[in-house]
């Protein structure tokens, strides 16, 4: 297959036109015509229809689109990779999470990682699960954090659970149910509620809490990013459920957590390749670990919420 033609199909898709992908690749508007054309006979798909002069992703070009992308990411970081076996004097740490566990994990372990060892590289992305998981598998990273289960990846991976967060009602500080010491879902049926959208996990975590009282959330509004989320509760746009690695909270913040009752928890857990994982792996378990305990210590409130669990457990 010719890795030109997926590269104009890309562009084509980026820019909806063409003449536009067949520009930034310096070739004539017939001859990257007749590579998309050579490209749909290889494949056996239709990947484009024509409207008003765009060339628009059929439904199989939709879902073509987003393999072949996977493909020339992998692709395009092969200079870096290159670069990276040129460069052996120094280690290399790469880590893929989301947004939440970056900033509320993934960071304040890095900090601890460089003070005991500050002679490697790291790159941390950021991504939603699915990428997490298949990114992991395909060897672009030596380790992913994520909350379990597993459901997406590619091929088999390795799990090491790493710790337990208990799942609570973010809220307003001034709010009526704040003065409680835990909140039961009954209490939250006539609540406006701020949640991710259907789709994503923590909505669904969300629901399964309403299951229980046999009733369904009152959605005030849905948003796709849990820092949004926060937001809107700080703005007193309603409450919200997550748990402590969704938001790092200071003693002055606006808002704060309830536990809800009966107890629930989310298992995080890192995942490596098959592979196995480098010596800077288990260094970054050992800071995750420690910077767990030391937030326990130093947050009474906070410290019953979590629970590090031992490589052996499983949820």
């Amino acid at each position: 297959m010719n890795l030109k033609s997926l590269r104009l199909f890309r562009l084509i898709v980026l820019h909806g036109s063409l003449a536009s992908a067949a520009e930034r690749l310096h070739l004539s508007q017939s001859a990257a015509s007749r590579l998309i054309s050579l490209l749909e006979d290889e494949i056996h798909l239709k990947l484009f229809t024509r409207a008003r002069r765009r060339l628009l992703l059929t439904p199989e070009g939709e879902l073509f689109f987003q393999e072949a992308e996977q493909i020339l990411m992998g692709v395009d970081e092969i200079p870096r990779i290159a670069e990276d076996i040129r460069s052996k004097n120094r280690e290399k740490f790469t880590l893929v999470t989301s947004v939440p566990l970056g900033t509320c994990l993934v960071s304040p372990a890095i900090s601890d990682m460089r003070r005991q060892d500050p002679d490697f590289d790291c790159r941390i992305h950021i991504e939603g699960r699915f990428e997490i998981e298949n990114k992991v598998a395909r060897r672009r990273y030596n380790l992913g954090l994520i909350s379990l289960p597993i459901s997406n990846a590619i091929v088999e991976l390795h799990v090491e659970p790493v710790l337990q967060v208990r799942m609570e009602a973010l809220l307003p500080r001034q709010h009526a149910l704040a003065s409680r010491e835990a909140i039961r879902a009954e209490d939250l049926l006539d609540q406006p509620i701020v949640s991710l959208q259907p789709h994503q996990l923590w909505r669904r975590r969300l629901d399964d809490i309403y299951a229980t009282a046999g009733a369904k959330p009152r959605i005030s509004i849905e948003t796709t990013s849990t820092l949004m989320v926060q937001q809107l509760v700080r703005d007193n746009n309603g409450i919200s459920i997550m748990d402590r690695t969704c938001a790092r909270l200071l003693p002055t913040d606006s808002v704060v957590f309830r536990p809800i009752t009966p107890e629930r928890w989310v298992t995080y857990a890192c995942i490596f390749p098959p592979s196995g994982r480098p010596p800077l792996v288990d260094l970054f378990l050992d800071c995750l670990r420690a910077y767990v305990r030391r937030l326990c210590r130093e947050d009474a409130e906070a410290a019953p919420s979590f629970r590090l669990l031992k490589p052996e457990e499983s949820t």
